[in-house]
C-alpha cells in the first residue's frame, strides 16, 4: 500500500507544476517527423523518387542563424526511408527533438549520408559511376521557422551536381559495336559546403560513363564547371575512336548544378562525327550541330590477357591498365638505372646485373629500350628463377608473366608480377 501511495503522489506532482499550472503533455514527445521530396531535373539514376534504405543527414539550428558551430542544436543526424519519402532515425542516438521551450528552429539536410567535417564540408567523388544514386548529391535548407507544434519537417531537396547524357547512333544506321564513352578533363573530386552550397574542385581527370546494355546510351553525374575548356568526350565504337571537344559548343558552355545536359551524337563510320547538343531543363534551348573527323583507330589486342592467350608486349603497351593479366615476351635484358633508357643486355659483368627487374620484348635480341616492357621481380621464387644475374641462360627465352599493367620505370610495364611460366614450343 505504501508503494501505491508513493506512485500516486509522483503522478500528481508530475501533472501540476510548483505554481499549480498543468503540464502540457504535447511537449513530452518532441521528436521531429520528416517528409522529403526531390525537386528539379532527374539526375538520380532511378527517378526523383526515394529508394528503400536511402539515408539523409540532418542539422537542426537556431532559427535565422544559419549553419554555424554556435547555432547547431542537432548535428548530422542520420534518417532513413523505406522509400515512401518518410524518414526516421535508425537508432535513438540520431533522434532529433524540438526544443522544449517552443523556440523556433531551421533545418539543413543533405543526401547521401556521410562524413561531414567540423567546417560543414562534405567530400564529393564522381569517379565511379557504377551506383549513381550513391553520388547524386542533394541538399535542402527550405524547412525554417518550425517548433514543437509543427506537424512535420517537410524537406525539399535539390540536385547540386550536373548530369551528362549521351545518345549514340550511326549515321548510316549500322549497329554499334562495343561502345564506350569517357568524359575527359573534367572535375572528378571536390568539396561541397553545407553552409552556402559552394563547391570547390580538387581533382581533374576522366570519368567512364555508365553505358546502357545496348551501348546506345551513356550517362554520368559530374561536378559543376564554369568552363569546359580542355573537356572532351571520347567515344569508342568498334575499331575506331572519336573525340568531341565539349568546349566547342556555343550552346552548352558550362555545367551548372541541377541541370541535365544531353548530347545526341551520330557516328559517321566513313569519316565525320556529327553532334547535336541541347540542355534539358525548365526552358527549351536551341540545339547545335557540328561535324568533326575521326580521331584515332582503336588498338585491337592480339591476346586476351589469359594464361592460354596472353597479351603480347605490344598489346600490354596499348590496353588500359589492368590487374591479374598475363603478358608474353622474350627476356632481352635488364635496366641498370630507374628508367627504360637504362636498358642493357650486357651480361659480361654479373656484379652490375640487377636482380629486381627484367626487360621483355616482342622479339629476341631486342636492343632498343623504348621497345621493351619493364617487369618488376618480387622477392621470392619469381625473382630467384627469372633474374639474369644468377640465370644468364634466361636471355632471349620466351616467358609469360602474370601481374598488373601499370607504370614502372617511367613507362608502361608490370610493377607487381605474381606468377610466371616459360613458354615451351611444341
Amino acid at each position: 500500500m505504501k508503494t501505491n501511495h508513493l506512485i500516486l503522489l509522483l503522478m500528481l506532482s508530475f501533472l501540476f507544476s510548483c505554481e499549480g499550472e498543468r503540464i502540457d503533455f504535447s511537449i513530452i514527445n518532441r521528436s521531429i517527423r520528416v517528409n522529403a521530396r526531390i525537386d528539379g531535373v532527374k539526375t538520380r539514376a532511378t527517378s526523383n523518387d526515394w529508394s528503400q534504405g536511402d539515408a539523409i543527414g540532418i542539422y537542426m539550428v537556431t532559427a535565422g542563424s544559419g549553419l554555424a558551430p554556435e547555432s547547431v542544436l542537432a548535428k548530422n543526424a542520420k534518417y532513413v526511408t523505406e522509400g515512401d519519402g518518410t524518414f526516421n532515425p535508425p537508432a535513438v542516438a540520431h533522434d532529433v527533438k524540438f526544443p522544449m521551450d517552443g523556440s523556433t528552429v531551421d533545418f539543413v539536410a543533405y543526401y547521401p549520408y556521410g562524413t561531414v567535417t567540423s567546417a560543414f564540408e562534405y567530400s564529393v567523388d564522381v569517379t565511379d559511376q557504377t551506383d549513381q544514386n550513391a553520388i547524386d548529391l542533394l541538399y535542402s535548407d527550405n524547412a525554417a521557422g518550425l517548433n514543437k507544434n509543427s506537424s512535420f519537417v517537410d524537406l525539399s531537396f535539390s540536385h547540386q551536381l550536373s548530369k551528362l547524357v549521351v545518345h549514340l547512333k550511326t549515321i548510316d544506321e549500322t549497329a554499334l559495336v562495343n561502345t564506350a564513352v569517357t568524359v575527359k578533363g573534367v572535375n572528378t573530386r571536390g568539396v561541397f559546403s553545407l553552409t552556402d552550397k559552394s563547391q570547390t574542385a580538387s581533382t581533374k581527370g576522366d570519368i567512364a560513363m555508365k553505358m546502357s546494355d545496348g551501348g546506345a546510351f551513356a550517362e554520368a553525374i559530374v561536378l559543376p564547371a564554369e568552363s569546359l575548356a580542355d573537356a572532351t568526350l571520347e567515344i569508342i565504337n568498334g575499331e575506331y575512336g572519336y573525340l568531341y571537344d565539349l568546349n566547342s559548343s556555343s550552346t552548352i558552355t558550362s555545367f551548372d548544378p541541377g541541370y541535365k545536359y544531353t548530347y545526341t551524337i551520330e557516328l559517321d563510320t566513313r569519316s565525320p562525327l556529327s553532334v547535336k547538343a541541347v540542355i534539358a531543363d525548365w526552358m527549351d534551348v536551341p540545339g547545335i550541330t557540328v561535324t568533326v573527323p575521326k580521331d584515332f583507330k582503336v588498338y585491337q589486342p592480339v591476346g586476351e590477357g589469359t594464361p592460354e592467350n596472353p597479351y603480347t608486349v605490344e598489346d600490354a603497351r596499348n590496353v588500359s591498365p589492368a590487374s591479374g593479366v598475363w603478358v608474353k615476351g622474350f627476356i632481352v635484358g635488364y635496366y641498370a638505372g630507374t628508367a627504360v633508357g637504362s636498358f642493357t643486355n650486357d651480361l659480361a659483368d654479373s656484379t652490375k646485373i640487377k636482380m629486381t627487374s627484367l626487360a621483355l620484348a616482342g622479339l629476341p635480341g631486342e636492343t632498343s629500350g623504348s621497345k621493351t616492357f619493364p617487369v618488376s621481380l618480387p622477392l621470392g621464387e619469381i625473382r630467384d628463377t627469372l633474374n639474369l644475374k644468377t640465370h644468364p641462360e634466361n636471355l632471349n627465352k620466351e616467358v609469360k608473366i602474370k601481374g598488373k599493367i601499370g607504370t614502372y620505370y617511367g613507362a608502361t610495364g608490370m610493377p607487381d608480377a605474381t606468377a610466371y611460366a616459360f613458354v615451351v614450343e611444341h
